[in-house]
């Protein structure tokens, strides 16, 4: 692990004294490989995943054996998984998702196994580049991935037509509402916010025949995974959570391949249109291809831009920082129908 995921453990386990990573190490040793692999005789280690998220610590099993070798994660985590996302992922997107499974807890943990994921994470293939910087090359190939992945298995929206319809529009209002009360370090997002409602809400009939796809409800960069060399997607971790929505609601997460967060806001790269443009063309081809052909890019991104606002106005009210501001404005200068409006932030 480098430094900063050693501080990411370390902030794990600042809060329970009673347990460490040797202590879930042992845990492991003692209880979770006699179940996994109740005849092995072979060489069994255990070591810290090179990859560790803020809610868990991951330990990674090896077994060497003279019939095969196996790599298991083993998830220590803080709350109790929802299953049903990582089931029908797994159904739909085949061994990219790593089937999960409860083994039960160890000292007030959850504590999950899984295939151990090939791949390097998004994000640190990122930062590790110079001047973080990916080939478009590279890049494109995990956009396209991720596409395919965002539109795989979508089927028909059984919801009615106008409860579809009510929702969406009870959604911006509320929104409009929260932004109204809100005090902005930048009072200008407050008006950026309402014009994009302003243009959304004349266009709900359009998004109401969308169909639905399981969505993945933190497609961070961190939670999937790369071939260093080549840039496709090898694994996409945590679905915990993933529920059935209308195609296009998740696709905000596609922004942290077009730009990247600066210490005075958000910046585009200069070959966000040619990704962004990559992106929904095959978007649009994998719908077509599933028998929902007639779908414009307009209704994929306004569905983009009402789940947007509604994670972005969420992040703003929980940390209340600038920050939070500048990531829902860059958001918001990302969509295509936002570039008529003169943004003053």
């Amino acid at each position: 692990m480098d430094d900063y995921q050693r501080l990411v453990v370390a902030q794990f386990f600042e809060p329970l004294p009673n347990l460490s990573q040797n202590s879930c190490h042992q845990f492991v040793l003692h209880h979770i490989a006699p179940i996994l692999f109740p005849n092995s005789t072979g060489k069994v280690d255990i070591q810290p995943s090179p990859f560790q998220g803020s809610m868990s610590y991951t330990a990674i099993l090896h077994t060497h054996s003279t019939s095969a070798d196996h790599c298991i994660a083993i998830q220590f985590r803080s709350d109790k998984q929802d299953l049903f996302g990582v089931n029908e992922a797994s159904r739909i997107h085949g061994t990219i998702v790593p089937l999960v499974t409860y083994q039960g807890m160890y000292e007030g943990l959850f504590v999950y196994t899984s295939p151990f994921a090939e791949g390097t994470p998004y994000i640190s293939v990122l930062m590790s580049s110079e001047d973080f910087q990916l080939p478009l090359q590279k890049k494109t190939a995990t956009v396209m991935d991720l596409a395919d992945l965002v539109t795989r298995g979508s089927r028909v929206n059984t919801t009615p037509f106008d409860t579809t319809i009510s929702d969406l529009a009870s959604i911006l209002e509320n929104i409009r509402h929260t932004v109204n009360n809100y005090i902005f370090r930048h009072a200008t997002l407050r008006n950026s916010i309402s014009a994009c409602i302003s243009r959304l809400l004349p266009g709900l009939r359009n998004l109401a025949t969308l169909p639905v796809t399981l969505t993945h409800q933190d497609l961070a960069p961190f939670n999937y995974l790369i071939d260093d060399s080549t840039g496709r997607v090898q694994a996409v971790l945590d679905w915990d959570g993933a529920i059935y929505l209308p195609v296009g609601s998740n696709f905000y997460f596609m922004d942290s391949l077009f730009g990247f967060m600066t210490p005075s806001g958000w910046q585009d790269t200069e070959d966000r249109q040619e990704l962004e443009t990559a992106f929904y063309n095959r978007a649009l081809a994998s719908l077509a291809a599933q028998g929902f052909g007639g779908i414009t890019k307009e209704q994929l991104e306004s569905q983009k831009a009402i789940r947007m606002l509604l994670y972005g106005v969420e992040r703003l009210l929980k940390f209340k920082d600038e920050r939070a501001e500048h990531y829902l404005d860059g958001y918001l200068r990302g969509l295509s129908f936002m570039n008529g409006y003169m943004f003053s932030y």
